[in-house]
């Protein structure tokens, strides 16, 4: 099981059974697996815009963890169509990636970037 596929697992373990400690989980989780992309300060800033964004959404209540894990399988080149995110959560990608630039590898910015924008997500 790849780490992503790991990660989705337990968030939506999370989402199930709700344990006290979940969003923090699921950030620090989100964290690990970003970090060496984007950086450490850049995952953290996004992975908790990206929680604030599910916690703002009306629904059931319940806050949605697996927003998270489907921006760390796009910042890791996972991503498929079955995962979705709004516009807003796609934004907040490309701030991340904006904001983490210089201290970027090139040619991973430059993916995903032309990720975004194959998409329509970069405006």
């Amino acid at each position: 099981m790849r780490p992503v596929e790991h990660f989705l697992s337990q968030l939506d373990k999370m989402e199930r059974v709700s344990p006290p400690a979940a969003e923090e989980t699921a950030l620090r989780g989100f964290m690990e697996l970003s970090a060496p992309v984007i950086g450490k300060g850049g995952a953290r800033d996004l992975g908790a815009a990206l929680l604030g964004i599910r916690r703002e959404k009306p629904g059931s209540g319940q806050l949605s963890y697996l927003g998270l894990g489907y921006a760390a399988a796009f910042l890791l080149g996972e991503f498929d169509d079955s995962m979705m995110l709004d516009t807003e959560e796609w934004e907040e990608i490309r701030g991340a990636l904006e904001e983490a630039a210089g201290e970027m590898d090139l040619n991973t910015l430059t993916t995903l970037m032309g990720e975004l924008l194959s998409r329509g997500k970069l405006f």
